[in-house]
């Protein structure tokens, strides 16, 4: 009787009886599957830079929005799939990898009309946002606005910064970075929602723009005004690396605690880096091969000129806290950290723009899709040093890669690191960091690190 009375109440919900039919319930164990296998190959890096992986996961997943296109989840398997393309995308940036995942995103909407449909559209426009096709995008907030009015409306208002005021020292404790801290921390703006709010305010920008705007455009302008990206790059015989030695000239950057000085150490190294990777075949640049003070400025015009596909940055970490060691890569970001703030103020000392003038064209920049680049890069060439500093040198602290706003970083059009080479505020570390052995072991790192980053990229573009 009580089973009766159980079948009856399923029967009275809506969908229920639909949801226990064979093609639904097939329809869940591939999703799931499919969901399953998408997470493991995003945690695989060695395996997702090859394109069978994500294939076999895009069969699955398809699959599942084939067994039942009319079923319980046929949104949610539809959505998982197309956005599995938009991560295909990440790894090769491929314009036909592109193309398909926003045909799949529209495709969604046009199937599932609703929220399951807003949240394609939404993910649409941050991929033609990141990938900066811009008549792509233009075109799919105009098809957000259209079909979800509200959402868009909503999306207008300003975005919010998730920064505290900070009128309190620092003590010496908050200046220890945490190895673990994640690489992109959480915010109350997502990427996507900032692309919605940049792309739905173009369009309905009003004719009369306060000066602020205006300016904001007119830097927007000349931040676009770039070449190509590494992803559309690799194909071609030359590879053009610009190393940038940090400081130098009347600007000594930080200096130890028996005066050793950081512009100084920066140079050495970088000379050896620009060595190793013209022995490995790359055509190197420097931003400055002497003594001398070249500014931030002129620093990424060198690299925008001369078309580069990497940008590598040479320092010397410095703390208040003498024992801090170890080493650490960093890629562009906006940061609410307070070490990262400090070590990027300390970076930054030099450059004659206001931190609100930077913030105007930090959204921009983004859309040169070198976010993921720049984090791959990072990566490879931090586990490079970690592993080759420690065979050469004995025990080295990973820092691991983090994320700051460099103006050094800011200003430049290709996949762009900051390499911290160790703390020449550490008495220890000063004197490792004068060390040829040290010096030569840091060189060699980097420029494995970057020679395995784009043999990465080049076999995944080779990948049938």
């Amino acid at each position: 009787m009580r089973s009766l009375v159980l079948a009856a109440a399923l029967a009275s919900i809506p969908g229920a009886a639909h949801a226990r039919t064979p093609a639904a319930v097939v329809q869940a164990r591939r999703l799931e599957k499919g969901k399953a296998d998408l997470e493991k190959l995003r945690n695989d890096p060695p395996r997702r830079k090859y394109r069978d992986g994500w294939e076999a996961v895009l069969r699955e997943l398809d699959s599942a929005v084939k067994a039942a296109p009319n079923g319980p989840r046929a949104a949610e398997a539809a959505l998982a799939a197309a956005k599995a393309r938009v991560d295909l995308w990440d790894v090769t940036r491929s314009a036909a990898d592109e193309k398909a995942a926003i045909a799949a995103l529209l495709q969604v909407d046009d199937d599932h009309r609703g929220p399951t449909g807003a949240l394609a559209l939404a993910a649409a426009l941050g991929l033609a946002t990141r990938s900066g096709d811009t008549d792509t995008g233009a075109a799919v907030a105009k098809r957000l606005a259209e079909h979800y009015p509200a959402d868009a409306k909503a999306l207008v208002g300003p975005v919010q910064e998730n920064e505290k005021g900070d009128d309190q020292e620092d003590d010496e404790e908050e200046a220890i970075p945490e190895p673990e801290a994640p690489a992109n921390p959480p915010s109350k703006s997502t990427p996507i929602v900032r692309a919605v709010k940049d792309a739905v305010a173009a369009i309905t920008e009003p004719e009369e723009e306060p000066a602020t705007a205006a300016k904001a455009r007119e830097m927007r302008s000349a931040a676009l005004a770039s070449g190509s990206s590494l992803a559309a790059q690799l194909g071609l015989k030359v590879r053009r690396v610009v190393v940038d030695a940090g400081h130098g000239g009347k600007d000594a950057g930080a200096i130890g605690p028996h005066k050793l000085r950081e512009k100084d150490m920066a140079l050495s190294i970088a000379r050896k880096v620009a060595s190793r990777l013209r022995s490995l075949g790359f055509n190197v640049i420097m931003t400055r091969n002497e003594d001398n003070f070249v500014s931030l400025d002129e620093r990424t015009r060198i690299a925008n000129e001369a078309k580069a596909d990497l940008f590598i940055s040479i320092h010397c970490n410095a703390a208040k806290r003498r024992r801090l060691e170890g080493v650490e890569t960093w890629t562009l970001n906006v940061s609410s950290d307070r070490y990262a703030a400090r070590l990027a103020a300390f970076e930054n000392a030099e450059a004659d723009r206001t931190v609100s003038d930077l913030r105007l064209i930090l959204a921009d920049l983004a859309t040169k899709a070198n976010a993921t680049d720049a984090r791959d890069l990072a990566q490879s060439v931090q586990s490079s040093l970690v592993r080759t500093l420690r065979s050469r040198v004995g025990k080295v602290r990973d820092h691991g890669v983090k994320q700051a706003l460099f103006y050094v970083l800011l200003g430049t059009h290709m996949p762009s690191i900051l390499v911290e080479t160790g703390f020449i505020s550490n008495p220890a570390e000063e004197s490792r960091l004068k060390s040829t052995r040290f010096q030569e072991g840091t060189a060699e790192a980097i420029a494995r690190g970057v020679k395995d980053f784009v043999d990465g990229r080049r076999r995944l573009a080779l990948a049938p």
